[in-house]
């Protein structure tokens, strides 16, 4: 499925409010992907087995869009546990190929991944 921009989603939920059918948005609202996602979704989307992890993770800068909520709660944001993930599947192609050099970094780099 192709990703939906905010502003077709906005011009169809309008359409949608004036049709009377607020069922149907939140129908629509569930289907598309979360902005953020609690470590134990994160922890799912990168193929860990704790969100522990995830949390962890944050000391090592990967993600550093992350923030709590007033609970006490992580958020992450999804690109940014997309991105995490895409580091993951490189380093294991990396490693696949033997290509296991360090990599040129500077201060603007992403962390590894450990």
């Amino acid at each position: 499925m192709t990703a939906m921009t905010a502003a077709f989603y906005a011009d169809v939920t309008a359409t949608l409010r004036k049709a009377g059918r607020p069922d149907l948005i939140e129908q629509l609202a569930a289907l598309l992907p979360k902005a953020t996602l609690t470590s134990t979704e994160a922890a799912e989307l990168l193929g860990l087995s704790s969100p522990n992890t995830v949390k962890n993770w944050l000391a090592g800068g990967h993600f550093p869009g992350a923030y709590q909520t007033r609970g006490g709660h992580w958020r992450f944001p999804r690109a940014e546990v997309e991105a995490v993930k895409q580091r993951m599947v490189d380093l294991r192609e990396r490693n696949h190929r033997g290509d296991l050099a360090l990599p040129d970094t500077d201060d603007e780099a992403t962390p590894p991944l450990l």
